[in-house]
């Protein structure tokens, strides 16, 4: 048995904790595609960082800072599905015809290099990111789809918001009171749990109804990869053609509310009286 002011689970997308604590919640439930990646050499031939969508294909390719790239593919099938002879051999079949670059990082990379996962997601919100002293982060609070690459993104802004709470209620931070919080009571050994509890309940409200919408934005981002009627797809490009001559300001709307967040301002009280930027100006007040 083990004694904590806090627990932070962040035990992905099939969290146990998310299971123990709200066993009445339904889990992650398929997306409906399943997803490749892999790492490799840059090929000699230059190419542009690129997304191609097909018939329910996606195929992504990034170029990274040490030279190498970064591949993704996906493609709607039935979950639990696995290549009959390995993964590479699957992409080839799926993929081995289509533009540069994608042959030659084909041929670039052992099968035992690629990784295929289900992509899951939350079939509903959980009741709240917390239960007690728990809480919950990432892909153990929300899981979602990467269409828009924030499954990463909002497990680190949890883990900021999180440690900004959680600071002003622990009598030790520099942010805290005496008791640590707002119940001004510190248990045995220095512990404040009522300060604690509010600020996980705080946490809650901070994040839930932010992260759950971009689950859904990514889902339905998601959704359109999946399709794969020949007339669906002519219309869905010739809606992504006509967004890109809008420019490229029209196309990165999807990320409206999301890219923008900034961690939230401590309250005028918590704040450090004399912050170092101001002690800067007042130096070079005093020197002049």
């Amino acid at each position: 048995t083990l004694d904590a002011e806090l627990v932070v689970a962040a035990d992905g997308i099939h969290s146990a904790a998310r299971s123990t604590l709200f066993p009445a919640t339904p889990g992650p439930r398929y997306a409906g595609f399943t997803a490749w990646r892999f790492v490799v050499p840059e090929p000699e031939q230059p190419f542009e960082p690129h997304e191609t969508w097909g018939r329910g294909l996606v195929w992504g390719t990034v170029p990274l800072h040490d030279g190498r790239v970064y591949v993704f593919a996906t493609a709607a099938v039935p979950a639990g599905g696995r290549a009959a002879d390995d993964e590479r051999a699957e992409l080839l079949r799926r993929f081995g015809g289509w533009h540069h670059p994608v042959p030659a990082l084909l041929a670039a990379v052992r099968p035992g290099d690629i990784l295929r996962n289900d992509v899951y997601a939350a079939a509903a919100a959980l009741p709240a990111y917390h239960r007690g002293r728990v809480a919950l982060v990432g892909d153990a609070a929300h899981p979602m789809t990467p269409n828009l690459g924030q499954g990463g993104c909002q497990a680190v802004e949890d883990a900021v918001v999180l440690a900004l709470l959680t600071a002003r209620a622990t009598p030790d931070s520099p942010a805290g009171g005496p008791g640590g919080g707002p119940a001004g009571t510190a248990a045995p050994g220095g512990a404040a749990p009522d300060g604690t509890v509010h600020a996980l309940a705080a946490y809650t409200e901070a994040r839930l109804d932010r992260t759950m919408e971009v689950v859904r934005r990514s889902g339905r981002i998601g959704r359109l990869t999946t399709w794969s009627s020949a007339p669906v797809c002519a219309l869905r490009t010739a809606l992504f053609t006509a967004v890109n001559k809008l420019g490229s300001q029209v196309a990165l709307r999807s990320l409206d509310g999301i890219a923008d967040w900034s961690p939230p301002s401590p309250p005028y009280a918590d704040r450090p009286r004399n912050p170092p930027a101001v002690r800067g100006r007042r130096d070079v007040k005093d020197r002049e």
